[in-house]
């Protein structure tokens, strides 16, 4: 994405030649492919031209992106995770068009984040300042260890419906909807328009100095990113929402946080439920790691390095199951737990 991926370089495709390139590659895929829905990203109507086409392709277990590659000739192939950018002979040259693995579930979904340039990636940041995460599989939200927040616990999904996902981060999902189906989205501007509609939107968010690293490196590639902080610059700041959002790490941006997560607890009562079992895997997990643990062990056997990792190993394979390894040690005393340990110990030395 973004038709830099090729050695062979990608030429760009004035609008009306680009509009042909796109009718003639996605009817050639869902020629050999009509069990699966195909889709080229919308882009915006105004826009002058191209360097690259993303198409997005309905995966499956059986997914193999060289097949779409040889369907279309390719010039060139680079895979990329879910992105397969390939080269596409054209008159011009060699054009890049990039496959971008999609699951059916979240079909919809990516197919409106990866539009428009960087309407998802500028709508994420609201999503972002929540603690959650908006991108092409939905609006999820990572649960984090209280004890440890580089430990992710669990990766949730709160929905898969855009407009859901949108109205929860403040947005008119109708006017956005409206828009879309009727080609309103026609210049950058009406792009950013839209993106600065929400009432938790603040332009000290999409500064580049207060993003971190990674997010400033590839945020400052982008040139839509780009023209709409030049855009925010030219706008009377009167004007544009400028929701308070509190200090990291602070009381009060916690109490934001939490807000906007009771919020989605009462629209998406599957979330909820979700979010509740992950908590009660995680005190589950917590209390057997009290129980089992390589320190304690070590001290009712004696081993230590590999042989003490090949009974830890040995003790866990000694269940049917993750459940009745958890059940064991949630449900046994101390004293039994012990002789377990001297008995797997004695088993693996003999």
């Amino acid at each position: 994405m973004g038709g830099n991926a090729l050695k062979a370089g990608s030429v760009r495709l004035p609008a009306a030649r680009y509009r042909e390139v796109e009718h003639h590659a996605v009817t050639i895929l869902q020629q050999h492919f009509p069990q699966r829905r195909i889709e080229a990203v919308m882009a915006y109507a105004d826009k002058a031209d191209f360097g690259d086409l993303d198409i997005l392709i309905e995966a499956d277990n059986d997914y193999n992106s060289r097949q779409f590659a040889d369907a279309l000739q390719a010039t060139e192939v680079v895979a990329n995770g879910d992105v397969t950018s390939i080269g596409l002979a054209v008159a011009e040259g060699v054009f890049q068009l990039d496959l971008i693995r999609t699951e059916y579930d979240s079909f919809d979904f990516a197919s409106r984040y990866f539009g428009l340039n960087d309407f998802g990636n500028l709508i994420g940041r609201i999503a972002h300042k929540f603690g959650a995460k908006f991108g092409h599989l939905g609006l999820l939200y990572p649960m984090r260890d209280p004890d440890n927040k580089d430990h992710l616990i669990a990766e949730l999904c709160i929905t898969r419906d855009f407009g859901a996902a949108l109205d929860l981060l403040g947005y008119d999902a109708l006017l956005y909807e409206d828009m879309r189906a009727t080609g309103q989205f026609k210049a950058l501007e009406d792009i950013f328009l839209y993106v600065v509609s929400s009432p938790y939107v603040n332009r000290e968010i999409y500064l580049l100095d207060n993003r971190n690293h990674k997010a400033r490196i590839r945020d400052a590639k982008r040139a839509t990113y780009n023209a709409f902080l030049l855009w925010l610059d030219e706008q009377d700041v009167i004007q544009l929402p400028a929701y308070a959002w509190a200090e990291s790490g602070t009381p009060a941006r916690l109490e934001q946080k939490q807000a906007f997560l009771e919020m989605a607890f009462a629209r998406f009562p599957d979330f909820k439920l979700a979010h509740e079992q992950a908590l009660e895997k995680y005190a589950r997990r917590k209390q057997v790691k009290q129980q089992f643990n390589g320190a304690l062990v070590a001290e009712v056997t004696g081993l230590s390095g590999k042989e003490l990792g090949e009974l830890m190993a040995q003790i866990r394979n000694s269940f049917a199951d993750e459940t009745s390894f958890e059940n064991f040690f949630l449900d046994t005393d101390a004293e039994a737990i012990k002789a377990r340990f001297l008995q797997e110990a004695a088993a693996l030395s003999s």
